[in-house]
């Protein structure tokens, strides 16, 4: 049986969640770097977040958030965090309960974030088997994030 790839809404993978995958902690990166590859390699990933993070702060539902952020720091931080998740040679090893404890993120800014690096991926034609792989690594997360 062949499966398809389909391109998760963030919704479709924070319905995961209700499934038993619950932990706080950064999903371990895979065996192998085919995603990593993917997503081009270091520079591929930093290209998605650079563009992300452009999106994140055009983005009126959400921009509010990022008005205090170093956002050059949160660049290198989370292209750190996607290119470990994706099997990559880089470290991540931040708390994500306490990055994000006093930011108040509502699930609708969780949600909006998650369509801003869609949005990103799809501009850089990264496959969808390797979107739906990151998706199902960051979902795991909300539950740290999402404090409102």
């Amino acid at each position: 049986m062949k499966i398809r790839n389909i391109n998760l809404s963030l919704n479709a993978a924070i319905g995961m969640l209700c499934l038993g995958v619950t932990s706080l902690t950064p999903v371990l990166a895979r065996a192998d770097a085919t995603y990593y590859n993917e997503f081009g390699g270091r520079a591929g990933i930093h290209a998605v977040v650079t563009d992300m993070l452009t999106n994140v702060l055009a983005d009126d539902r959400i921009k509010s958030y990022f008005t205090n952020a170093n956002i050059p720091v949160l660049n290198a931080s989370l292209t750190n965090q996607v290119c470990m998740l994706e099997g990559g040679p880089c470290k991540f090893d931040e708390n994500m309960k306490k990055i994000h404890e006093s930011l108040g993120i509502t699930q609708a800014a969780f949600n909006a974030l998650a369509e801003d690096l869609q949005k990103s991926m799809n501009q850089h034609n990264i496959p969808l088997a390797a979107q739906n792989d990151l998706l199902s690594k960051l979902a795991p997360m909300e539950p740290a994030i999402v404090t409102k």
